[in-house]
C-alpha cells in the first residue's frame, strides 16, 4: 500500500509538472517572422479551399469605408451588404445606408444601380467573374469587400510571392475567438480575423488601400456566411427602376491609354 501511495504522489507530480511545461511553452502558435507568415499563409489557404469548394455563397456584413474628398479629408461610409456569389459567372450585391446600390453580374455584363441618386449604369464584362473582378478593378478602380472571395481560389487574389506579415495573435472579434492575421503588398496592406474553432471563413476583414491617395480603408465585419445557399436565378437579372437616369460607367485613364511599353488591349472576343 505504502509503495503504491508512493506510486500515485510520484505520477500526480509528474502530471503537474508536464502541464507546467506544456503551460511554459505556450499553445503552438509561432514565434519567429518565418513562422508567423508560414502560418498566416496556411491559414488564408484553408479559407481558400473551403470557399474554392462551394459552388455559391451567400454573406451579410457590416462595414465603415473611407472615401477620400478632392481635399485629401476623409468621409467615413457605413452600411450594411447582402451579396450572392454562383460560379464561375454570376454576382448579386446590395449595400443599405450611407451608401444604397445594387450591383448585377449575369455573365455577360454588369449593371450598377445607385438608389440615392437615381441612377443606373451598364458595361460588357467578361464571360467569368474571375475575369469581371479583375476588369472592375482594372478598369474602374472599383473593388468590393467580398470581391477577394469570390475568385475560385481566393488565395491567388489575396497572396503574392512579395505578400510578408502572416499570423499576428489570437483576440476576440464581435464575440468570436480568432486567429489575427495581417499582411503587407504592393499598394495594400490588408487584415483578416479567422475563427479558431470552426470553419475558415471570415469575421472581419480590413483593407488600406496604401496605393491610392489618402491611403483610404474598408472594414468589414462579415455577420453571416451560407455556403449552400438555395439560389434563385433570377436574382441576378438587371432590375432597374424606369425613372433612374443612365450614366456612363467612367475607366481609369491608365486602362484606356496605354504604357508606352505595352500594346494596346486587344477587344474581347465576341464583344
Amino acid at each position: 500500500m505504502a509503495t503504491r501511495g508512493c506510486a500515485v504522489r510520484k505520477f500526480a507530480v509528474g502530471v503537474v509538472m508536464a502541464g507546467a511545461a506544456l503551460a511554459g511553452c505556450g499553445n503552438g502558435d509561432p514565434k519567429t517572422a518565418e513562422e508567423k507568415l508560414a502560418r498566416g499563409r496556411e491559414m488564408v489557404q484553408q479559407m481558400s479551399q473551403r470557399f474554392a469548394q462551394a459552388q455559391a455563397f451567400t454573406t451579410q456584413s457590416r462595414e465603415t469605408r473611407e472615401r477620400v474628398k478632392a481635399d485629401g479629408t476623409k468621409v467615413a461610409q457605413t452600411f450594411t451588404r447582402t451579396a450572392t456569389v454562383k460560379r464561375p459567372n454570376r454576382l448579386y450585391s446590395k449595400t443599405s445606408g450611407d451608401v444604397d446600390n445594387e450591383v448585377f453580374y449575369d455573365g455577360v455584363g454588369l449593371t450598377f444601380v445607385g438608389h440615392k441618386d437615381k441612377i443606373f449604369a451598364q458595361a460588357l464584362m467578361p464571360e467569368t467573374l474571375d475575369a469581371t473582378l479583375d476588369a472592375l478593378a482594372a478598369r474602374y478602380g472599383v473593388v468590393m469587400s467580398v470581391a477577394d472571395l469570390a475568385y475560385a481560389d481566393p488565395s491567388k487574389a489575396l497572396l503574392t510571392p512579395t505578400t510578408t506579415g502572416g499570423w499576428v495573435e489570437r483576440e476576440d472579434v464581435d464575440g468570436k475567438r480568432c486567429h489575427h492575421l495581417a499582411f503587407v503588398d504592393e499598394g495594400v496592406n490588408w487584415d483578416l480575423w479567422l475563427p479558431v474553432e470552426g470553419e475558415p471563413l471570415p469575421v472581419r476583414m480590413r483593407v488600406v488601400r496604401t496605393g491610392r491617395k489618402g491611403q483610404p480603408a474598408t472594414d468589414t465585419h462579415f455577420t453571416a456566411w451560407n455556403l449552400q445557399p438555395t439560389v434563385d436565378a433570377a436574382a441576378f437579372d438587371p432590375k432597374v427602376p424606369a425613372d433612374y437616369e443612365g450614366i456612363a460607367l467612367i475607366q481609369r485613364a491608365s486602362s484606356i491609354v496605354p504604357r508606352p511599353d505595352q500594346p494596346a488591349a486587344a477587344p474581347a472576343a465576341g464583344r
